[in-house]
């Protein structure tokens, strides 16, 4: 049956247990756990993927159900709870910041496209220099704003 063949083949896949595998749990795990501690769950899946080979298509169609899983369990954790009484609002989602949820929402739909059709021209190394740059400009707008945090917290 197509269930067994699916078992057999994921099985094949994780046993006997391989280095992939654990890294792959290990970056699962960190993505998931900064995803809820910080919203970016990105980094440690960047860096499974740079030193893991994976076709680029493979890469991109699990980050997508990555995001998705990620995603709709932080929106119902949203929904469910309430934030905390520092929070700068009172609901999670601000009424008054709809501007910002539409403009994201829609640029990230027409965005979309154009990146998948850019994706064509790149090929291993331009793949992997692509998530380099983005992990190093990542990190340095990181350190940036939360040392202007810091110095505006000092003063």
């Amino acid at each position: 049956s197509r269930l067994q063949r699916f078992y057999n083949k994921v099985k094949a896949e994780v046993l006997p247990v391989r280095k992939v595998f654990i890294f792959m749990m290990i970056a699962g795990f960190f993505s998931g756990f900064f995803g809820g501690l910080i919203g970016v769950r990105g980094p440690p899946l960047i860096m499974f993927f740079f030193f893991f080979e994976y076709p680029k298509k493979q890469v991109k169609a699990n980050g997508s159900i990555i995001a998705t899983a990620n995603t709709l369990i932080r929106v119902i954790t949203y929904a469910v709870s309430d934030p905390p009484e520092t929070y700068v609002s009172e609901h999670w989602f601000a009424k008054d910041e709809w501007r910002v949820y539409v403009t994201v929402l829609v640029l990230g739909f027409l965005g979309s496209p154009c990146g998948i059709y850019l994706s064509r021209y790149l090929n291993r190394g331009g793949y992997k220099v692509a998530l380099a740059a983005l992990l190093i400009v990542n990190g340095i707008t990181m350190m940036i704003t939360a040392t202007l945090d810091l110095v505006k917290k000092e003063s």
